[in-house]
């Protein structure tokens, strides 16, 4: 397992030394395995959960009736800070992409929607 703290510093530093060719950057937590180069799917929304960590399970009729980002659903890498917390998923990935979307969708502090969002490195 990778240092999720190291791992945000490399990848922020190869970003400002353009050795990363995407503009947006994000952290994603999930239960879903995946690879380097697999592309993820767009996330659901919620806008009326009072606590960003309310959220349905996935695959559930209420999970499956909630809006459809235009994109993948990260925490923005250049604001990201929360090392020690508990995301309590399996999987941490750094996904990218070239377009910020959904800006206007109330989403959470620090949160970005990246299209077509890429995995560019598994960090667990």
């Amino acid at each position: 397992m990778k240092n999720l703290k190291e791992v945000i510093e490399r990848i922020r530093e190869q970003w400002w030394n353009d050795e990363i060719d995407y503009d947006v950057i994000g952290v994603r937590f999930e239960d879903k395995e995946r690879q380097v180069g697999d592309i993820c799917e767009r996330s659901r929304h919620n806008s009326d959960r009072e606590d960003e960590r309310e959220f349905p399970e996935y695959g559930t009729e209420e999970y499956e009736e909630m809006a459809l980002f235009d994109g993948t659903s990260a925490w923005n890498i250049h604001t990201f800070d929360d090392f020690d917390s508990d995301q309590d998923r399996d999987h941490c990935y750094i996904i990218a992409g070239d377009r910020d979307v959904n800006k206007d969708d109330d989403l959470d502090v620090g949160e970005v929607v990246i299209e077509d969002a890429v995995v560019i490195e598994v960090v667990y």
